[in-house]
């Protein structure tokens, strides 16, 4: 159930970035839009790792928590469509055990995994306080000590959001709750190789440019 739930928000993100292209060439007018730069903070969800084959005798990594802290850089391309890159740094959680060595297996333990992702995205707004977001982004695991396969490669990640500007100031909040996988194109090659993904909130407040 997990995979196919999975699989759907790869297909709805692809279908999403269609739509944009095609929206682009429909509009041409963005007088209202401006850039925006801003910081956000991401958590309040799960985050998981699994591999996409069967693997007998392959430890476990349940997830145990993360934060993220980031800065986004938002450009309008057209009065909906824009495009969203920056940077962010993500640090998460797992609990480790191995049942199938049966009475010998060590007791669980936690260990932690440090996670720079760098997104390209496009975010359609709707309805003027609504979006859609998703798009490709490069990960680079930075962790020295790696309990997990490197994370490195590229991910994809997908998401809806409400938006609020303030009035009388060039400043805005939004909430994004999103799924993203990492790694989904390892850079490493490991037959085996350990994916991780999360869901969760991210919250941001942007400074609008101009």
């Amino acid at each position: 159930m997990i995979r196919l739930i999975k699989f759907f928000l790869i297909v709805l993100l692809v279908l999403t970035i269609q739509f944009c292209q095609s929206n682009l060439y429909a509009q041409s007018n963005f007088s209202d839009s401006k850039e925006a730069i801003g910081i956000t903070y991401s958590g309040i969800g799960d985050n998981f790792s699994y591999y996409f084959q069967d693997v007998i005798g392959g430890g476990s990594y349940s997830g145990r928590g993360y934060n993220s802290f980031g800065v986004t850089y938002i450009r309008p391309l057209t009065k909906s469509l824009g495009i969203e890159t920056g940077i962010s740094y993500s640090k998460y959680k797992y609990e480790v055990s191995n049942a199938s060595l049966g009475p010998d297996a060590p007791e669980p333990y936690e260990i932690t995994n440090a996670v720079i992702d760098i997104p390209a995205t496009v975010r359609l707004t709707f309805l003027k306080y609504f979006f859609l977001n998703g798009g490709l982004l490069l990960g680079i695991d930075t962790e020295k000590e790696n309990h997990l396969d490197d994370q490195t490669g590229i991910g994809a990640l997908i998401g809806v959001g409400a938006k609020y500007d303030l009035k009388n100031t060039p400043v805005g909040l939004f909430v994004n709750p999103y799924y993203k996988i990492h790694s989904l194109i390892p850079f490493s090659v490991d037959k085996y190789h350990i994916r991780t993904d999360e869901s969760g909130f991210r919250f941001g407040i942007v400074y609008y440019m101009r």
